[in-house]
């Protein structure tokens, strides 16, 4: 018997919504993070991508020349943000 797999689409592939939250990263060619957006004051660049990509890796999508971004749903985003703060 054969198993069929199903298909999923990333998140960041569905298109944009309107509640959803862009945050673009820029990288430098040692895998640097350069810019990052929303990055709460007391986080380094690197440990706002880490969290970001561990609660919400589904929703981001790397792009040519170093650079990549997350459409995270508001709600989602929200959550990250309140644990952040805690």
């Amino acid at each position: 018997m054969a198993a069929i797999a199903k298909l999923v689409v990333p998140a960041a592939a569905r298109g944009p919504r309107p509640d959803d939250v862009l945050i673009h990263v820029r990288f430098a060619p040692n895998a640097e993070i350069l810019a990052i957006d929303a990055l709460p004051d007391h986080m380094t660049q690197r440990a706002w991508f880490e969290r970001l990509y561990a609660g919400a890796v589904q929703h981001y999508q790397a792009l040519a020349g170093g650079r990549g971004f997350f459409r995270i749903p508001r709600s989602t985003f929200d959550a990250l943000q309140r644990e952040v703060a805690q």
